[in-house]
């Protein structure tokens, strides 16, 4: 705002001096010189008016949110982007056009940060000045993935986050690989953070799918009105407020009710979702008075956990807490216990007018019966109790292991953005309590849930019908054709017939160079025709057919006698042998002869745990062995971020003894069973014989836990 008062001292200076000697009395002033001066004159004004103009226009924008901000800046009415940097820092790879925003700054690196590469990657320090920033870079998800997983799995890094959005930084980042819906690879890795935060936003996709809501943001900003924009650059309220406008802005969002759900505050945003128009809008009614109040949280009492009693990590300074940040309080469930008790409070959340504050705790993702909040002091504090939580599948299809509680507050006028407490379950534990919450067993190489049902855009759904249909032998298709609902096959024949033709046209074009395209082309058609098949229901009150075929595969993966009933009949190979030697290992299968198994148990006697073990094996033996040409499935545990846990290759099966008393687990691994106490002491001797403490340590060559006696 400094720069256009100078300029404009330089065009008035010389329209000054041009006009006072245009009007110096001559002895025989001639009509041709002073057209010239008046000629000067005009080029002047005009070569600096170019540059004038085009400041003071906020966008290079022509469409609806370009018109209405220029408009407004040249009512004065807008605050405009002088006072906003830009900051890229992926080497220019997803570059924001900041030619959309003459005014906007752009951040230029030293070059003793360019020769130190301190202008690429994730940022790292905090700019004193209003900054939005971009970069588009990850690795594979199972090599460290995408840039906020990079910060959201270290207490360090979600401090540093929210430094950033308490200071006036917001960066944006997209997820890459770490939120798409699949297992170990297949289709994608799942949710892959392990928290949820307002300190930054995360685009659905990779590279670019970013810069749609860096634009949004930097709209909004620039449409605040100047007294608005000062205040909360100056009060550091700036990014709290856009991301309430942001989220209040969500597509999904159609009600006031709806701003209270999780839809509209989802760990990773689809870009479908903005609406920056109405984002403009809404950042340009903004008053003083209604500037959102900011929640700013603290964790008071909470459920202890000891390490080497209630959970394993060779590091022994590892607890459950994540992070203790102003808008974040994020825990990792550990510890073997049902449930948390966590109390907190939201007694420091401030008002720019210093209202009184109204809260709302909202639970917007999770399982309502395992969680319960309980507002005290008139909803300044709240006691939350969060119960353990299997894979919770969300309306995407992704399974998220996180469950989350929003924090809002109300000023009377608006809503503030939401505040998170988070808890992450690990995805490579499978656990296992009963009615009353006591736990009976926690498997720590939780295997792939995966039936592996081909994707609906898949050939192989063709494949299927045609075998059902000609009763092929196989004992897979037998076992499918009796377990599937009646309607299926006939559905499935009558699928896999009308598309006949068109796939043996599609391999012919195949087979030439000069007709692929035609064959891609014929390849989409069918895949539209097969999915739109397979998402009809069978019946008028049945499930689509895909998920038809996937419950009955998941039937007989559920069956406890299968393996041992088929046995004979079955040759297994490969994964299949690994798996049986897993359930050997975790002493569930014995063996009676040599090629001869049976179960440990009786099947009525089983535990949830041995039946959840079986269940595992029997899916790889459906992917590998009886339905080899349909499933596709990768039967490797979960994979979790090793940053997070160790993966330990046992599975602790908890005892009690009279009267329901909790005395010790016993510890199953592959070559070894051993005995612990309440303590997580090791009784080699039994009961009563002599008690070691015991250490936990990373077994370099296996990537995996391991322990001994001190």
């Amino acid at each position: 705002m400094k720069l256009i008062p100078a300029l404009w001292r330089l065009p008035l200076g010389l329209f000054a001096q041009c006009f006072s000697l245009s009007m110096k009395p001559a002895p025989s002033p001639r009509p041709a010189s002073i057209l010239a001066a008046w000629r000067g004159v005009w080029l002047v004004l005009f070569w600096i008016g170019g540059p004038l103009s085009a400041m003071a226009q906020i966008t290079t924008r022509t469409d609806a949110v370009g018109t209405l901000l220029n408009r407004w800046a040249t009512a004065k009415e807008a605050a405009g982007l002088d006072s906003i940097t830009y900051e890229n820092r992926d080497g220019e790879h997803s570059l924001f056009d900041v030619s959309l925003f003459p005014q906007l700054h752009r951040y230029v690196p030293s070059e003793a940060e360019k020769a130190a590469k301190k202008n690429i990657g994730p940022a790292a320090e905090l700019r004193h000045e209003p900054t939005f920033g971009n970069c588009s870079m990850a690795a594979p998800a199972d090599k460290g993935g995408s840039l906020p997983r990079f910060y959201y799995i270290d207490p360090n890094g979600l401090r540093f986050l929210s430094n950033q959005y308490l200071g006036d930084n917001l960066f944006f980042y997209p997820e890459h690989q770490d939120h798409d819906a699949g297992f170990n690879g297949r289709g994608g890795w799942g949710d892959m953070y392990p928290t949820n935060t307002p300190y930054l936003v995360i685009s659905q996709g990779s590279s670019f799918t970013d810069k749609p809501f860096l634009q949004a943001f930097i709209s909004a900003t620039a449409a605040l009105q100047p007294a608005v924009r000062d205040r909360l650059i100056k009060t550091r309220m700036l990014m709290p407020t856009l991301q309430s406008l942001f989220r209040h802005c969500n597509q999904m969002v159609k009600s006031e009710a709806d701003y209270f759900t999780g839809k509209a505050h989802p760990v990773v945003f689809e870009g479908t979702q903005i609406n920056e128009e109405r984002m403009v809008r809404l950042a340009h009614e903004m008053t003083l008075a209604a500037i959102p109040p900011v929640v700013v949280l603290s964790a008071d009492k909470e459920t202890g956990t000891r390490s080497g009693v209630d959970f394993f990590e060779a590091n022994e300074q590892i607890t459950e807490r994540l992070a203790d940040t102003p808008c974040s309080i994020s825990r990792i469930f550990r510890g073997s216990a049902y449930q948390r008790e966590l109390n907190v409070t939201a007694h420091k959340s401030t008002d720019l007018m210093g209202r009184t504050l109204t809260y709302k705790w909202v639970l917007l993702q999770g399982d309502p019966q395992r969680v319960k909040i309980e507002p005290q002091w008139g909803g300044q504090e709240a006691k939350l109790t969060v119960a353990w939580h299997p894979g919770i599948t969300l309306e995407s299809g992704l399974i998220s292991n996180r469950v989350e509680i929003g924090v809002f507050a109300f000023n009377g006028a608006t809503w503030s953005a939401p505040s998170f407490v988070t808890f992450y379950m690990l995805p490579n534990e499978a656990r296992f309590y009963d009615a009353k919450g006591r736990l009976e067993e926690i498997s720590y190489e939780a295997e792939n849930p995966d039936v592996g049902v081909p994707a609906l855009e898949d050939l192989r759904w063709l494949t299927l019908g045609r075998k059902l249909a000609m009763n092929d032998p196989s004992l897979g298709i037998k076992l499918l054709r009796q377990t599937l609902p009646k309607d299926c096959v006939p559905l499935l024949k009558d699928l896999a017939d009308e598309l006949a033709k068109l796939q043996a046209q599609w391999r012919e074009l195949s087979a030439e160079e000069i007709t692929k395209k035609d064959a891609d082309e014929l390849h989409t058609l069918m895949m539209g025709r097969i999915r739109e098949r397979l998402v009809r229901p069978i019946t008028k009150d049945g499930p689509p057919l895909c998920r038809a075929v996937e419950m009955a595969i998941s039937k007989i993966a559920d069956d406890p006698d299968l393996y041992p009933a088929f046995q004979d009949t079955l040759k297994l190979e490969g994964k299949a042998v690994t798996a049986r030697q897993r359930l050997l290992d975790f002493q569930i299968l014995r063996a009676v002869t040599p090629g001869q198994f049976a179960l440990c148990f009786k099947t009525a006697d089983l535990t949830q745990g041995e039946r959840y073990h079986l269940r595992q094996f029997h899916l790889t033996l459906l992917s590998e062995t009886l339905l080899p040409e349909f499933l596709d499935r990768v039967p490797a545990p979960l994979f979790v971020d090793p940053r997070l846990t160790t993966p330990k290759p046992w599975r602790d099966v908890y005892r009690y003894g009279k009267g329901g008393a909790y005395i010790g687990w016993t510890r199953i691994s592959r070559d070894r069973v051993d005995e612990f106490d309440v303590e997580g002491r090791m009784m080699p001797g039994g009961p009563k014989g002599k008690l070691l403490e015991v250490r936990y340590f990373r077994d370099v060559s296996k990537s995996k836990l391991d322990f001994a006696p001190r």
